[in-house]
């Protein structure tokens, strides 16, 4: 039976992980460890863990100094955790299904996965609010990480807090080489090429969603920063020959698209227009062909006169038409949100 490491990052969390360490102590499956990595914080999350250790499952580790975001999640799941197979949850996150971790690994033995993920709903700290997008809902039980590569673009999801993954294949395309964002897609990205993967169709945990559009504030350097959750499997499957280089070069434009119409989208969201001229610049300047896809594009046009013209309008668009509620939720100034 094979080990599984939950790995929990914390940073100033003691108001939450004790949710998180009860809901994978929950689960069902018999050989699990749990690796709280404590980031120096300088809360109490030392004292609220303590009680747990005497749970043999449980081991916590507390950095002498704080290591980054990244340095910590690489340190949990490198030098801390020994299962042949692995699962990152955020100390401030939580599993809702105590049947989930073994589900996962007995399609990984059954089907000869690199992974197994499920859905996920977002919950709003600032009004307590439970939200589930309906992204991933029309995925088969067992796919071709070539195809869900391929088709990413599309709308598909890998919340990191619901994968459970060979950890020696992680380590071995790079997990946490970028101090980035969207460091998780970066990773799973590069992890499933080549190999097949699992989906459990319904909702396995929840990611907390802290602060308000007062505090949400956008940033352009790290945005453009982000583009590496693309970039760098597009040039990892590049190297491996994973593809046809002509396919990867379609594949990097759509989701070049897919990212910066998002961002676009919350400049307009946020009232910031500066910055959505800042973006179509840069688009302008070294990306002209996913530029011209986006500017010809009437989806977007209708979308951009919609932020412009009616908020309101907008978010019944994202919530019925593109089943994108939580994203929209972001930005409690629109009404109804």
């Amino acid at each position: 039976m094979k080990k599984v490491s939950v790995a929990i990052p914390a940073y100033n969390q003691a108001h939450f992980i004790r949710q998180a360490l009860d809901s994978v102590l929950a689960q069902d499956y018999p050989n699990l460890e749990v690796i709280v990595s404590d980031n120096a914080s300088t809360d109490n999350t030392t004292e609220v863990v303590q009680p747990y250790l005497s749970d043999s499952r449980v081991r916590y580790y507390r950095n002498p100094v704080n290591l980054g975001m990244i340095g910590n999640f690489k340190k949990a799941l490198y030098e801390h955790s020994t299962g042949e197979l692995a699962q990152h949850l955020d100390g401030d996150d939580y599993l809702t299904d105590p049947h989930y971790i073994s589900e996962a690994v007995d399609m990984i033995e059954r089907n000869g996965l690199i992974m197994v993920f499920g859905r996920t709903r977002s919950f709003y700290e600032r009004d307590h609010t439970l939200v589930s997008d309906k992204v991933n809902s029309d995925l088969p039980a067992v796919m071709d990480g070539n195809w869900l590569f391929l088709n990413y673009h599309k709308g598909y999801s890998l919340t990191s807090l619901s994968v459970v993954h060979d950890r020696k294949r992680a380590m071995e395309v790079g997990f946490y080489d970028y101090n980035i964002r969207s460091t998780d897609w970066e990773n799973l990205l590069k992890l499933i090429i080549g190999r097949k993967v699992g989906f459990i169709n319904r909702f396995v945990g929840v990611w907390r969603r802290h602060g308000s559009s007062a505090t949400f504030k956008q940033d352009l350097d790290l945005d453009l920063q982000n583009v590496a959750y693309i970039d760098s499997p597009y040039r990892y499957a590049l190297s491996i020959g994973a593809f046809p280089p002509e396919t990867l070069q379609r594949w990097r434009r759509r989701m070049l698209k897919r990212y910066f119409v998002q961002i676009i989208v919350r400049a307009l969201l946020m009232n910031n227009r500066p910055n959505e001229q800042a973006i179509m610049n840069y688009l302008k300047a070294n990306e002209k062909d996913v530029y011209r896809s986006i500017l010809l594009d009437p989806r977007f046009t209708a979308l951009r006169a919609s932020i412009l013209w009616s908020r309101p309008l907008t978010y019944l668009v994202f919530k019925h038409v593109l089943k994108q509620e939580s994203f929209i939720k972001d930005y409690e100034y629109i009404p109804g949100a």
